[in-house]
C-alpha cells in the first residue's frame, strides 16, 4: 500500500464529490460554522455568466475561501458596515440556505453584533427579501470556567 496515498471520508453530499478552493453548502452538512474573517479580497472567477470580478472572503479556520454574492454582500455590509477591510477580524456563521431550487449559503448572523437585526436585500429586477442576521452567542467549551 502507498503510504503517501491520503484517505477521505465517504461523501455523504453532492457538493463534496467535487472539492476546490471556495465553500459548498453542502459541505457544512447541517452545521453552522462560525468563522473568522482574515481577509477581503477581489479576484475573477469563471461563471454561469462569463467571466465576472467577485469579492473573495478568506477565514482563519479553513482553507477554503467564500465567494461572495450580493446577498451575502449586503448581510455582511449591514453587519460590519461599508468598509470591507475592517471586516478583518470579525466573525460570520454561515448556513446552507435555498436560492432558485438549489443549496446555497447565507449568512446567519454574528457573535460581533449588538443585537439581532433585520436585513432588506434589494437586487435589481427582483423584490426586496427580508433576511435575519442574528446575534450569535459564543459557544463556551465544556472545561471553561465562565
Amino acid at each position: 500500500m502507498d503510504e503517501n496515498k491520503r484517505t477521505f471520508a465517504d461523501p455523504t453530499d453532492w457538493d463534496q464529490l467535487y472539492p476546490g478552493r471556495f465553500m459548498k453548502a453542502g459541505e457544512f452538512q447541517g452545521k453552522r460554522p462560525t468563522l473568522t474573517i482574515t481577509a477581503v479580497k477581489l479576484d475573477e472567477l469563471e461563471g454561469t455568466k462569463g467571466r465576472q470580478v467577485k469579492g473573495i472572503i478568506s477565514f482563519r479556520e479553513t482553507e477554503k475561501a467564500l465567494a461572495l454574492n450580493r446577498t451575502n454582500g449586503i448581510c455582511l455590509k449591514a453587519m460590519f458596515g461599508r468598509r470591507v477591510q475592517e471586516w478583518v477580524g470579525k466573525r460570520v456563521t454561515l448556513f446552507a440556505g435555498v436560492w432558485n431550487d438549489e443549496e446555497c449559503i447565507r449568512v446567519w448572523g454574528s457573535p460581533d453584533i449588538a443585537a439581532t437585526m433585520e436585513v432588506s436585500v434589494e437586487l435589481p429586477r427582483k423584490r426586496p427579501i427580508k433576511m435575519t442576521m442574528n446575534k450569535v452567542e459564543p459557544k463556551t467549551k465544556p472545561n471553561d470556567p465562565t
